[in-house]
């Protein structure tokens, strides 16, 4: 029996964390009715920072929202950002216990003068006479109504958008969720759950792949790559016969679709069906002759076509 070869293998992401209650800054921007370039300016002098940080994505809380919504009020109260980062910085100074965080705090403005309320006390910077009052139950209902309406997207958009995220490593739950609302709202989006199987099989949760494959293919039976992921996840489960039906079901549907040639070679010798595997070797070669595995093919044929010279 010729020796085994070895098959492409797909790299898995890492695990990361779930920001399920963060919203990235272009996002906090549009809730607020504020420029990007605002948000990173009062990032950059520590006036509002955002809680989480992925690389150079940085991502916002509700806490962070009412934050930047009181900053903003400041500033429309005539309060220029580095005045207030510079009452801050004055209260942590001479007060130790004072954390600066605007969301946690009642403010009340006097014309260009502040007064903060810290641990039931009102700390007054300077004196003055226009109050500003904020109330975060109210700010809440803002929010949930701003992000109902970034987040009401079509299908086509959640596909979009998944795509963008499933391209970093980083944001791939993400994308998963981005292509879970995509077929809530077009069940028949077959390429989302092409999607998703590819997600969850670099994850090595090959049942959850396996079943969102399938589902593409009830929704799309001629869909290629539906065929090719499907037999790729067989073939890690075992399922070697099943898998060689899949890559022949992706050649025959697309004729010049190399990849499939190349696994559907591989998968023919572990069966030995070297016949089966040296016509898939030269289909792949005729497709793809420049591939970085074209040597290896070449050395495939080479092999099994001595090993059936000899059988005969």
């Amino acid at each position: 029996m010729p020796p085994k070869t070895r098959r492409r293998n797909r790299r898995r992401s890492e695990n990361v964390p779930e920001l399920a209650h963060h919203v990235a800054r272009s996002e906090a921007a549009r809730i607020l009715g504020l420029e990007p370039n605002r948000l990173r300016y009062w990032d950059r002098i520590g006036l509002v920072k955002p809680s989480l940080r992925e690389g150079r994505r940085t991502f916002y809380d509700f806490q962070d929202l009412i934050s930047l919504e009181i900053a903003q009020r400041l500033v429309q109260k005539g309060q220029p950002a580095t005045r207030i980062k510079s009452h801050i910085r004055s209260l942590q100074e001479r007060l130790p216990k004072f954390d600066g965080q605007l969301a946690t705090k009642r403010i009340y403005v006097f014309d260009d003068r502040v007064i903060v309320s810290n641990r039931r006390r009102l700390i007054d910077t300077h004196s003055g006479r226009l109050c500003l009052k904020f109330d975060v139950a109210d700010f809440q209902k803002q929010v949930d109504s701003r992000l109902a309406k970034i987040e009401s997207r079509t299908a086509s958009e959640w596909f979009r958008r998944g795509l963008e995220l499933q391209a970093e490593p980083r944001t791939q739950r993400q994308a998963l969720d981005a292509f879970r609302e995509a077929v809530k709202l077009d069940p028949q989006l077959a390429d989302a759950y092409v999607n998703m199987g590819v997600l969850y099989y670099q994850q090595a949760k090959l049942i959850d792949a396996q079943r969102c494959f399938r589902m593409a293919l009830r929704r799309s039976p001629y869909h290629t790559r539906a065929c090719f992921e499907l037999g790729n996840c067989l073939d890690e489960l075992n399922c070697t016969e099943e898998a060689l039906r899949w890559y022949e079901k992706s050649v025959e549907i697309s004729p010049e679709f190399s990849d499939g040639y190349y696994n559907l070679a591989t998968t023919a010798e572990k069966l030995g069906l070297w016949d089966r595997a040296v016509r898939a070797w030269r289909a792949f070669l005729q497709f793809d002759p420049r591939s970085s595995h074209a040597g290896t093919a070449r050395g495939r044929i080479e092999v099994l076509e001595k090993h059936l010279e000899a059988a005969d």
